[in-house]
């Protein structure tokens, strides 16, 4: 494949919705056995800004904080994405998130105010917000304070 080729389909990925470099890179990747001219497309489409990893990452986080998402999934997923742990900080530090709020936001949302009638259940909601990805402070306050 060629640098022009590359270059038009890389743009179309990117035309779609934000992608972060290792992404695109795998995407690349599959259109060509050539390492260097897929990050020399990569280069270019950083250079040009159609591709920036921040945008990625504040795309990331508006979205799964929307979704209901706690810092440890987002850092989870962003790691699984190429993302620097430091982007991930300083984009954060500009959104400033409540997580505590978040945590009983979604926990009403799927709970209600039912009480808590047994230790199985006080243990199945605590391990909903932890695969949810909310701190262990965040998800007993919740819990506590719901108490019922």
């Amino acid at each position: 494949m060629r640098l022009s080729e590359l270059k038009k389909a890389a743009l179309q990925l990117l035309a779609r919705r934000e992608f972060s470099a290792q992404q695109l890179q795998q995407r690349l990747q599959a259109k060509t056995e050539d390492d260097q001219l897929v990050q020399q497309v990569i280069s270019w489409c950083q250079a040009e800004n159609y591709q920036s990893d921040a945008r990625f990452v504040d795309m990331l986080l508006r979205s799964r904080i929307g979704k209901g998402y706690g810092p440890l999934y987002i850092q989870q997923e962003c790691r699984r994405h190429g993302i620097a742990v430091a982007l991930l900080q300083q984009q954060l530090a500009q959104i400033e998130p409540d997580w505590s709020a978040l945590a009983q936001r979604i926990y009403l949302k799927k709970y209600g105010d039912t009480a808590i009638t047994s230790v199985n259940e006080r243990a199945k909601r605590l391990r909903y917000l932890q695969q949810r990805g909310f701190y262990p402070e965040d998800c007993s306050a919740v819990l506590t304070y719901n108490r019922s």
